[in-house]
């Protein structure tokens, strides 16, 4: 047993803590005590081989709680004052920085652990980390990153050069009724039936009937995009988003589409600041001027219904929402051209135009698409000038625009999971999108907005304005 051997379980043990974002709330503040105010940090000593059972025996453990997965660990741990590390682990190795540490962390969201393996050289070498916890998410542990599209996990964050926003862990899967029917990707992550279909290369022309269905899952959508805007608000975590949403889908008996699509794994995708589109929710608390976009796509009685929003949070820079107007404006002036004999490839112009005028980008990498008994099939809608995009609008063509719009370059690149896009330059992106219907006259927008659902921020404030506006002057005070 070597000192390397100890860095490598001091390194598990640090990942096991951070897997568990309850640890905190449900077993260090108790260990620590209300009335100890003093700063310090958690300490695990003990001989190398004790420190690898606990591990092993904690990371088998599969009780609910995680009170009860590390009751063994935790009775190996004690709380140990920043003024009582000299005294307590004199001669140690390993302690530089652990005063910084300590001093620089938020407790509200973190804590300091320290791991003092007792060598058989009777030597004592200490390894120290910050852990993130949270006592915002459900008990559901162990919460990891995901890697290579939802298949793989890991308790470590995957290197990356990333901007302002990093990836949090991500909560184990949701239940699913067994009631709720699934589409065929949902054990091997493969869309068969879509990827095979006809449709993937031919418009489809929708019948009354599927016309019917689509109206249905597409008013659905609508109403679970609204109920997940009203969660959104600062300290609410992404992942509280998708349980909405996931919930919301249960109750109607529908099927949250990007469940397991690809082998996503999640119920939503939220896509906050630079993330371009196809965010994975998790333990990440918005923050004051966040923006989040939350893209819904459900399956009811077979038919798919897709839109999705972009939502500011508290309070955002004036760029930043002329950003989302701008997004949300383009969006329906393409819309105000969908006709009968009109051209897939126009819209894009129609889009970039608007945009640019703002000085905001389109990027390329993504498009509108054909839905219906599909998620995706054809046509594709590409959303900047120039395009080749192929076929006319004809009566009965259901098909969804989505521009995504950067405030900076429109170049995307993606992080480790193999989904979530995000700009280069680290600038944020907006998106909105809506399910359409070709009509003999026009478009039908089978996913607007109803006169329920939750203002957009820029109907917030000038409903704000009016209200101010029309409020009585408040009277001057008497003056003798």
């Amino acid at each position: 047993m070597t000192e390397s051997d100890a860095d490598d379980i001091s390194r598990a043990l640090f990942e096991l803590f951070e897997a568990y974002p309850r640890v905190k709330d449900q077993c260090i503040d108790q260990l620590r005590g209300e009335a100890d105010a003093e700063p310090g940090m958690l300490l695990l000593r003990g001989p190398l081989k004790l420190l690898q059972t606990v591990h092993k025996v904690t990371q088998a453990n599969k009780s609910a709680t995680t009170a009860d997965r590390f009751k063994v660990l935790m009775m190996r741990c004690k709380w140990l004052p920043l003024s009582g590390v000299e005294a307590a682990l004199e001669g140690a190795s390993g302690l530089r920085g652990v005063k910084e540490r300590v001093e620089k962390h938020d407790p509200a969201r973190e804590f300091v652990m320290l791991v003092a393996a007792e060598l058989p050289s009777g030597e004592l070498s200490c390894a120290h980390s910050v852990c993130a916890a949270s006592s915002k998410v459900p008990d559901v542990g162990p919460w990891l990153y995901v890697l290579d599209h939802g298949r793989e996990r890991t308790g470590r964050l995957p290197g990356f050069s990333y901007h302002g926003l990093k990836p949090a862990r991500v909560s184990p899967e949701p239940a699913l009724p067994e009631s709720i029917p699934r589409p065929d990707y949902f054990e091997t992550g493969d869309p068969l039936k879509e990827r095979t279909s006809e449709a993937r290369n031919v418009p489809p022309v929708l019948t009354p009937k599927q016309i019917k269905g689509m109206r249905k899952a597409c008013r659905l959508g609508r109403e679970i995009l609204d109920a997940a805007h009203r969660a959104v608000r600062v300290g609410c975590t992404t992942d509280e988003i998708d349980r909405v949403v996931h919930d919301a889908h249960v109750e109607a008996g529908a099927y949250p589409a990007p469940l397991h699509y690809h082998d996503f794994p999640k119920s939503v995708c939220t896509s906050v600041n630079e993330v371009v589109c196809h965010g994975i929710p998790d333990m990440r608390e918005l923050q004051d001027g966040d923006i989040v976009n939350v893209d819904i796509s459900c399956i009811l009685d077979g038919y798919h219904a897709d839109l999705n929003e972009t939502f500011t949070v508290g309070n955002v820079a004036p760029k930043t929402k002329e950003l989302v107007k701008a997004t949300h404006d383009a969006l329906w002036k393409s819309i105000e051209a969908c006709k009968p004999g009109a051209f897939y490839r126009d819209m894009g112009a129609i889009i970039t135009k608007h945009v640019n005028g703002h000085g905001f980008q389109v990027d390329k990498t993504y498009c509108g698409h054909g839905i219906g008994e599909f998620f995706h099939c054809a046509p594709n809608i590409p959303h900047y000038a120039g395009n080749k995009a192929k076929f006319t609008m004809k009566p009965g063509h259901c098909f969804t625009i989505e521009p995504m719009i950067n405030m900076g370059g429109w170049k995307d690149t993606h992080w480790p999971d193999g989904w979530t896009a995000v700009t280069r330059d680290g600038q944020p992106s907006a998106q909105f999108e809506h399910t359409l219907l070709l009509t003999e006259t026009g478009v039908e927008v089978l996913t607007a907005r109803l006169d329920t659902s939750p203002p957009l921020c820029w109907e917030a404030e000038a409903a704000a304005a009016s209200t101010s506006a029309a409020a009585p002057a408040t009277p001057a005070a008497a003056v003798d």
